[in-house]
């Protein structure tokens, strides 16, 4: 499911001014309950949730950004907006800073797998600073809404059958690795996998020939993000990861390689 397909302009408000983040939860539920899929629960059912969910952790994820998000049974559909405040306020983000912009996703519990996807389309979109300005200077809830519903990529023949590679990306940087991760929880990057990863050098300053070469100050952190990939998405794929870790040319802690798939069979959707 595509980002524009869940946002539409009536769950769209700009320039409020809530004083407090229990408030901001009660004016998004208050916008999302006109909704269609919302439409038979109440706007108190779905602050809670809203609530339930941020009392977990909180959905602020840098630069003056929140994701506020949750499930509710018997939902029909999901519901995606956007809130953008006059003055920010605090939503106990990692990075201190006041939040402004606030896309939410509400959705039905039974599908966890297309909530993840529309997280990550919207995580990944607001990593953009030109898009975060874009969307502070917008006048009327319509220019950001077209904003926001702009970012969604082409619609795309799903049933077309494509050529698929197959990615690893070795990560020694554990600070970069969950915002790397969220690159590949979007539909388009289809099955993936993590694995956990030794360096040789841990088995190779064990053997007597090779005593002597490396010390025991070695990496410990060592993972690799396995992942079957569409042709045509394979360097949108690599972009993203350099917009999160900057070029690849210049880090010696993380690696890509993309090899040919000659067969796929089966998939893993669950």
């Amino acid at each position: 499911m595509k980002l524009s397909e869940t946002i539409e302009p009536g769950s769209v408000s700009i320039n409020l001014a809530p004083d407090s983040s229990e408030q901001l939860l009660r004016e998004i539920a208050s916008l999302a309950s006109s909704a269609e899929p919302l439409k038979n629960i109440s706007k108190d059912t779905i602050y809670n949730a809203l609530s339930d969910r941020e009392k977990l952790s909180s959905t602020a994820c840098g630069h003056g950004v929140a994701i506020p998000h949750c499930r509710i049974p018997d939902m029909s559909g999901f519901v995606a907006g956007l809130v953008v405040l006059s003055n920010g306020i605090d939503f106990n983000a990692s990075d201190n800073e006041k939040v402004d912009l606030i896309p939410f996703v509400i959705g039905p519990e039974k599908h966890p797998r297309i909530h993840l996807q529309l997280l990550s389309s919207l995580a990944q979109a607001f990593r953009s600073e030109e898009l975060r300005n874009n969307i502070r200077k917008a006048e009327t809830p319509a220019i950001a809404y077209k904003i926001l519903s702009d970012t969604s990529s082409p619609d795309e023949d799903r049933s077309a059958r494509s050529g698929k590679k197959l990615l690893h990306l070795f990560v020694q940087d554990e600070s970069v690795f969950d915002e790397l991760l969220q690159v590949f929880a979007t539909a388009e990057t289809a099955s993936s996998m993590i694995m956990d990863a030794d360096e040789s050098t841990r088995y190779l300053m064990n053997i007597p020939f090779y005593a002597g070469f490396w010390n025991t100050d070695i990496q410990h952190f060592n993972r690799i993000i396995v992942s079957v990939i569409r042709n045509e998405l394979v360097n949108a794929t690599i972009r993203n990861i350099e917009f999160i870790c900057g070029p690849l040319s210049e880090r010696t802690d993380i690696m890509i390689t993309v090899s040919d798939l000659h067969s796929v069979h089966g998939s893993l959707e669950s």
